[in-house]
């Protein structure tokens, strides 16, 4: 099994936990679109996504991403973690800016 399989996986099961929906993960499509879409979750129910993925994969999401496009589906969802637990250098160099912008001022 690769890692995004293993990752998907899991993500399909923090988003079941989170908007205590009553559905085996299995069964939620890896295009199923999270918000506004078939699982009706709203913009409070993003907010206990993205706290309970920070949860279970141990990262932090930082405010300027939490753009709709990123969360949109279980795929896109699932790249982001994985791209997280890569160390995703771009991610990295936008806090590593921001760092130092704050520590400028």
């Amino acid at each position: 099994m690769s890692d995004v399989t293993c990752i998907r996986r899991q993500v399909k099961k923090v988003i079941v936990r989170a908007l205590d929906l009553r559905v085996d993960p299995d069964e939620i499509p890896d295009d199923e679109v999270i918000f506004g879409g078939g699982m009706g979750a709203d913009s409070t129910a993003a907010l206990e996504v993205v706290f309970a993925i920070e949860e279970a994969f141990d990262i932090e999401v930082d405010d300027e991403e939490l753009r709709v496009d990123l969360f949109n589906s279980v795929n896109s969802l699932t790249g982001y973690v994985k791209r997280r637990l890569e160390g995703d250098d771009e991610i990295a160099d936008r806090q590593a800016v921001q760092s130092s912008e704050e520590t400028s001022l």
